[in-house]
């Protein structure tokens, strides 16, 4: 292989891995790729991902090339790994250059965001009150999770930039808190723990913790530990917020409307799953054809862990669910040559325990060390059964490739 040909494979995989990491690949997912793609194109690659930086080193026999990138840490966005996936196949089967793969991979990058403000409203509204549904609650709840889920969604419009960015979970928590507990003081039945925790469950790093403990257990060790440093203090800035909310709240007096709410049926639980299923097409910011997938693979997700819960308890059901996700996420990229991330990561958000992580934190504001310790040990427990059970199912049906 000549210098300049070398030279430009290099090039196209290390804006590849940029491509990847800015799409929200966890550490394993993005080496692994990357590692395919020197293998297409017969060059040795070695590579260490971490939430801010790509070490790379590449050979062909008598050149080397070794490069550092700095990155910045983003969310997962399954429209952009669907069309980055996409431009790197053509390339590698040459029905397209380097220097348009370049081109086209610039563009995937720096294209708008795909969903307007109204329906990032509408985002947190449905999610809101379907957790809150899947939660369990009372009409009034419902409500209340409506009205603070609305509040959300406008205060994610104007998140700021800068160091007020990251107090961003604090300051939504305070907000939630604040208007939950006033709500409590005019409609005293309502169930405060339920509105709040439904109302952030957007902002709580559930998806965050489980691939951090992924990336731990497939031995990318910095990497998975920065992550998962990461999701706790998210996790505490949110318990904070909480605990200021309620405390501004409780300076503010006023009489309460004496109003009885009836318990929502389970009925109505099955009849919005689809919804809240489908919220994950704006969450991770997916391409709108892949709509039936995203929310068959909700569907699919949580019925299999109820399933497995109902049978083998909380933790293997937790596995038995991870399991069933990460199989048929492969059976679903062989069959529709996509990512299997369009189908794993949608499956798998109704399942992951940050909700359980953030009751842990409000234990330990409430001097409860024993209930928080518990609780945490818990979160552990869950998210590596979801991980152990991903792993299973990676193994029962062999992944396309790594992406």
């Amino acid at each position: 292989m000549e210098k300049s040909e070398f030279q430009r494979r290099v090039k196209f995989i290390l804006r590849f891995g940029k491509a990847l990491h800015a799409s929200g690949a966890p550490a394993h997912t993005l080496e692994g790729t990357m590692v395919d793609m020197c293998q297409r194109m017969n060059i040795r690659g070695n590579f260490i991902a971490q939430p801010t930086a790509i070490l790379s080193s590449f050979s062909n026999g008598e050149d080397e090339i070794t490069k550092i990138e700095r990155v910045e840490p983003v969310s997962v966005n399954l429209g952009r790994l669907s069309s980055i996936d996409l431009v790197s196949r053509q390339v590698i089967l040459n029905e397209i250059s380097y220097e348009e793969g370049y081109q086209r991979l610039d563009d995937i990058l720096n294209a708008p965001e795909p969903f307007g403000k109204r329906v990032r409203v509408l985002y947190f509204l449905f999610s809101t009150s379907g957790f809150m549904i899947l939660f369990g609650g009372t009409w009034g709840d419902l409500f209340a999770s409506i009205l603070v889920g609305i509040i959300m969604g406008f205060l994610a419009l104007f998140k700021p930039l800068g160091l007020m960015a990251q107090l961003f979970e604090a300051i939504v928590a305070v907000v939630a808190s604040f208007a939950t507990y006033l709500l409590a003081k005019l409609i005293p039945g309502l169930n405060v723990g339920v509105v709040i925790l439904s109302s952030l469950i957007i902002f709580m790093p559930g998806l965050f913790i489980t691939n951090a403990i992924a990336e731990i257990a497939a031995q990318h060790l910095v990497s998975g530990t920065a992550r998962l440093v990461g999701g706790v203090m998210i996790l505490l800035k949110l318990t904070f917020g909480v605990f200021i909310g309620s405390k501004l709240a409780s300076w503010f007096h006023f009489p309460s409307i004496d109003v009885q709410f009836g318990i929502i049926p389970m009925w109505v639980t099955f009849v919005t799953l689809p919804l809240t299923a489908l919220m994950s097409q704006v969450n991770f910011k997916a391409n709108l054809e892949d709509w039936k997938w995203i929310t068959g693979a909700g569907i699919f997700g949580f019925f299999c862990s109820k399933l497995g819960a109902l049978y083998l308890g909380p933790e293997l059901g937790m596995f038995f669910g991870g399991a069933c996700v990460g199989a048929m996420s492969n059976i679903f990229a062989r069959i529709t040559n996509k990512p299997s991330s369009i189908f794993h990561y949608p499956g798998i958000i109704l399942l992951v325990p940050g909700s359980v992580g953030y009751r842990s934190f409000s234990f330990m504001m409430e001097k409860n060390v024993v209930g928080g310790l518990d609780t945490a040990f818990t979160m552990v427990t869950l998210a590596l059964a979801l991980v152990v059970g991903i792993f299973f199912g990676n193994i029962l049906i062999k992944p396309r490739r790594a992406l």
